[in-house]
């Protein structure tokens, strides 16, 4: 039996599949330049918990996104490897909350859509935040962008790193893709739809005890031995037909302008800087009695600073080894350490427990384990119960009998 258990943590998974809306503009052929415009939809709220934290599924205002666009003839975009991104390279967007024309969604200086009978056709990508912490512009040698990233060392700095779908193969009127159903309400603008890159952490906690004579207090909690280093790649594949409908293996490959295709991030290199970095939960919030940075547990959950939402380079959890004679960890599994006090009529106990990730399963009717996937959002509930001490007892059997004679005379 593996020596140290995971016996007080119940964690709850939160999985929401991303949607995915690409939108093109419409309409009569064009007249004259018209300027390349900008709006967004995110297929869920975004997370961030400083300066460009966003409640909704709309970028935050006055922030920035970086957009890269590939200029080439027509049908001829490369999904594999398109090369440097010339056209824009890459057009920094301020986004101003404008969902229609994008217009107000201002960069400098401004681009236009190739006009006359056979224009070039435009390719588009994009990322968010521009200059965020932690992320080195692409590079474009594979894919449609490859990206260093690194989590920072406090929660409150953390940005959510989202990458757009590409919007491929678009040319200014009619011929847009999708343009039928958007009643040229996006004439001209390029629809971006972004998706997160990160996993979103929490942890909460509670107790069991409800004594009123038993207090039960959080004193530290410290997250340990997270990956906060990748690399992200970024592709695009065209879509293909299924010619002879036997439903496994499409024969053809979708061509022509405004042919649709699928864009896919994968992470890699998660493990290039030593898994040694620790985050300090912080332990203060308005609703529990907090006295000395010590959270009084209740039997509801207790949730813990809003600055403590991580956003963490996926990765898969590492199963803990043990040397077998002592007992000591042999390896740097991650792990979320916790030091809770319970005090019963004035007498304080300090425990301290380490609770390995990879042994933490989700809630489902076959529970698995719980890594951390992008995109995901991920809620770790840890219940802290103390044992009771209780008293039982037996009696020991009396000694055998034994019988003394006096004889008197």
């Amino acid at each position: 039996m593996r020596k140290y258990m995971v016996l007080a943590t119940i964690a709850v998974l939160a999985l929401t599949a991303c949607a995915k809306i690409e939108t093109g503009s419409g309409g009569n052929a064009q007249k004259k330049d018209v300027p390349i415009g900008f709006t967004n939809y995110t297929p869920k709220p975004l997370s961030k918990v400083g300066d460009t934290y966003i409640s909704g599924t709309s970028l935050v205002t006055d922030k920035q996104f970086a957009v890269y666009a590939w200029l080439t003839a027509y049908d001829s975009f490369l999904p594999v490897n398109p090369g440097v991104p010339g056209f824009m390279d890459p057009a920094v967007v301020t986004w101003k909350n404008d969902t229609g024309t994008g217009s107000t969604n201002t960069y400098t200086p401004t681009r236009y859509w190739p006009a006359g009978d056979t224009p070039a056709n435009l390719s588009f990508t994009a990322y968010y935040p521009y200059g965020g912490a932690g992320i080195t512009a692409p590079t474009f040698a594979t894919g449609v962008g490859t990206y260093e990233f690194e989590a920072q060392d406090a929660s409150a700095d953390m940005i959510d790193f989202c990458v757009a779908d590409v919007v491929n193969d678009q040319v200014y009127g009619s011929t847009n893709k999708f343009a039928t159903t958007n009643n040229d309400n996006h004439k001209g603008t390029v629809d971006f739809s972004f998706h997160h890159q990160l996993t979103k952490v929490q942890f909460c906690f509670k107790t069991t005890e409800t004594d009123a004579s038993t207090e039960v207090k959080l004193v530290e909690a410290q997250l340990k031995n997270v990956y906060t280093k990748g690399t992200l790649t970024a592709t695009f594949a065209q879509h293909t037909e299924d010619t002879d409908n036997d439903t496994t293996t499409p024969e053809v490959t979708v061509t022509g302008v405004n042919k649709v295709g699928t864009t896919s991030t994968n992470w890699s290199d998660q493990g290039f800087s030593t898994p040694k970095i620790t985050y300090d939960l912080t332990l203060n919030n308005s609703n529990p009695t907090v006295t000395s940075n010590e959270i009084k547990l209740e039997t509801s959950v207790n949730t813990i600073h809003q600055n403590d939402i991580f956003l963490m380079v996926p990765q898969e959890m590492v199963e803990p080894t043990f040397n077998t004679d002592t007992g000591a960890l042999t390896n740097t599994p991650q792990y979320l350490e916790v030091t809770w006090k319970v005090i019963t009529n004035g007498v304080t106990t300090t425990n301290t427990r380490k609770l390995y990730l990879y042994d933490c399963l989700d809630n489902s009717t076959s529970p698995t384990r719980i890594d951390w996937v992008k995109n995901n959002n991920v809620i770790y509930t840890v219940t802290i119960g103390p044992s009771p001490i209780y008293f039982t007892g037996t009696v020991s059997n009396w000694a055998a009998e034994q019988e003394g004679y006096f004889n008197v005379h």
